[in-house]
């Protein structure tokens, strides 16, 4: 009996010890973890330009003026107002800061913000480009829409100064409510307000824009005179 009670302490030293070796092993495993995405963030943060490029921002919104840093982000936005204003800015500054707030992903065993992430697109390029692609045989109708409704976070600029005909507003109809659907984040910009887009395109495309995201009114002179500050009022 007393070997057998000698053997059960020895196991449970053993296992005592094994856990104490696995718990040091981990807790140095998530210490390097975390020096990797602090060495990781900070390099997102010196090449951020990198990635805005990558999701389509415009190359003169690389580096945006817009104070966007006390906006949600995990909520859509409606940015309206006046040419000038600061909309696409605004736009580009909000993307800018979900970025450097996402978690990064691995890749080929790398840390990485995942390129589906989000897409920055006007809405005429937008519209042209799934036109254009509407005309290959070879092209799947189906998965060019994908293209912007299954991507993460969508930056839909300038709507509204779009050719508005059946076709565009069937077109702007799928992909907008299939991310209303999703509940997929999407920016808006446009030089309309909601009752505007609403007699333009119709009341279902401004419906579901109204429930997906937040309104911010963009006031002020032209910034490309180079003579306003943007007031931003929710």
């Amino acid at each position: 009996m007393q070997e057998i009670t000698d053997f059960r302490k020895l196991l449970d030293e053993r296992k005592d010890d094994i856990l104490a070796r696995t718990q040091a092993l981990d807790a140095e495993d998530r210490e390097k973890e975390l020096e990797e995405i602090n060495c990781f963030k900070n390099d997102l943060k010196n090449n951020i330009e990198k990635y805005l490029v990558k999701f389509g921002v415009p190359k003169r919104f690389l580096n945006p003026r817009s104070h966007t840093d006390k906006l949600n982000f995990q909520k859509g936005y409606f940015f309206h107002g006046p040419v000038g204003t600061g909309k696409t800015d605004g736009a580009a500054s909000l993307l800018k800061n979900i970025v450097l707030n996402t978690e990064p992903g691995k890749e080929s065993g790398r840390l990485t913000i995942p390129s589906e992430l989000a897409l920055f697109v006007s809405v005429p390029m937008m519209l042209l480009n799934i036109r254009s692609a509407f005309k290959k045989d070879s092209i799947d109708e189906n998965e060019i829409i994908k293209k912007y409704t299954k991507v993460k976070i969508l930056v839909l600029d300038d709507l509204g100064t779009e050719k508005v005909s059946e076709w565009v507003m069937q077109t702007l109809y799928i992909i907008i409510n299939a991310r209303y659907e999703d509940e997929k984040q999407t920016i808006i910009t446009s030089n309309y307000d909601l009752n505007e887009i609403k007699e333009s395109l119709n009341d279902k495309i401004a419906s579901r824009i109204t429930a997906m995201t937040e309104t911010i009114h963009l006031t002020g002179i032209d910034r490309r005179s180079g003579l306003s500050v943007m007031t931003m009022v929710k």
